[in-house]
């Protein structure tokens, strides 16, 4: 048995060997620096593949997309700036595990717009700029519609409501 083990660990060991020599190490080094988690794995599946790190022209993209109309650059006119939706700089407030916000306050303040009881007794609290935020853990809060609200960073990417002018507060994430 063993001497028939020797010869396949050899034949694994030379193709591992053979297979390390073909991937392109610096580029796996590069896919180190990709932020974004999808595009770092993006990166990882392109270098294994042998593909470019580079990105794609604009005419690549018009070549590879699936040439349903009759003028391709329709595929990939910009929009016009009037288009664009502009948006408020606390509307990200309370995204950063999605990403969306780079840079906001400590805090935000808010009028409360409607109070929901989920089924276990958390708070869904709706607030008048449109975001929504849902109550973790088991505090207890009075609040009510037309209520001016803060909303503030606490430790580990968490966040903290209270009513203005009071001390008492509740831990929330954003639900939106």
């Amino acid at each position: 048995m063993k001497k028939q083990l020797i010869p396949f660990v050899a034949l694994l060991s030379m193709a591992g060997a053979t297979y390390a020599n073909e991937v392109n190490l610096p580029a796996l080094q590069a896919c180190t620096f990709v932020e974004n988690d999808f595009n770092r794995l993006l990166c990882y599946d392109n270098v294994m593949a042998g593909k470019a790190l580079t990105k794609p022209t604009t005419k690549q993209v018009i070549e590879s997309a699936p040439n349903k109309t009759a003028n391709p650059m329709a595929v990939t006119a910009p929009k016009r700036p009037s288009e664009q939706i502009v948006k408020n700089k606390n509307d990200d407030f309370g995204l950063e595990h999605k990403d969306v916000a780079k840079e906001n306050d400590d805090h935000i303040i808010a009028v409360v717009k409607s109070v929901k009881e989920a089924p276990y007794g958390e708070l869904i609290i709706a607030l008048e700029n449109g975001q929504q935020w849902r109550q973790v853990g088991s505090d207890s809060l009075r609040l009510k519609s037309k209520d001016s609200v803060v909303i503030q960073r606490g430790m580990f990417n968490s966040f903290l409501l209270k009513v203005e002018g009071q001390s008492r507060s509740i831990r929330v994430k954003r639900t939106d």
